[in-house]
């Protein structure tokens, strides 16, 4: 039902959840596991230093994770990409006919200054697969 499932990455409590969920997905449906993280940097003065210290971070987390998802016996796959991240998540599923995105959702979504579209919801407005959020 879902030959891979795509799970963006970062290092908040609620994609570490979602890890869990797609690691039981993967595991009912024997999914390959693409481990997704996206560094998106502003424009600026130190914009490569900055990427290039996010990628280490980026890969570091998606190597740990890995491990995980090795250990569950699922076959996956690391992918670090630079951009706005909703857009490059749902551009990575639609390119590789993904049948499912797990991500986790911070709940950043109403701020003080009223209401902002969060991430998580912009994958599911733009996705082109289902979409499990986790909060």
């Amino acid at each position: 039902m879902f030959e891979l499932i795509v799970l963006p990455l970062d290092a908040s409590p609620e994609s570490e959840r979602a890890l869990q969920i797609a690691l039981d997905l993967g595991r009912r449906y024997q999914s390959k596991l693409l481990l997704l993280s996206v560094l998106d940097v502003e424009d600026g003065d130190d914009r490569v230093a900055l990427i290039e210290q996010k990628r280490s971070v980026a890969q570091n987390l998606a190597e740990q994770v890995g491990r995980q998802v090795q250990q569950a016996g699922l076959a996956h796959e690391v992918r670090v990409e630079e951009g706005r991240t909703a857009f490059v998540i749902c551009d990575v599923a639609d390119e590789l006919g993904a049948g499912l995105i797990v991500m986790g959702s911070r709940g950043l979504g109403l701020t003080e200054g009223g209401l902002q579209q969060s991430t998580s919801d912009r994958v599911i407005n733009l996705s082109p697969c289902p979409v499990l959020v986790v909060p």
